[in-house]
């Protein structure tokens, strides 16, 4: 296996890792802001185009 199939594969391993990573703090994160949304502490339009940003970010990753 030559250099550029083991930088390939390194960089394919981050990127999943990244993924899963960045996935898990965007989910916990809208789950806190939920709550805070049914507490009336935050503003619901601010909610929703916060998690329309994420589902872009996410099909971006």
């Amino acid at each position: 296996m030559d250099a550029k199939k083991k930088f390939l594969i390194i960089a394919l391993l981050l990127v999943v890792a990244l993924s899963v990573f960045v996935g898990n703090f965007w989910s916990y994160t809208a789950c806190a802001l939920g709550k805070a949304v049914a507490a009336g502490l935050l503003v619901l339009l601010f909610f929703a185009k916060f998690l329309a940003g994420i589902a872009g970010v996410h099909f971006l990753l």
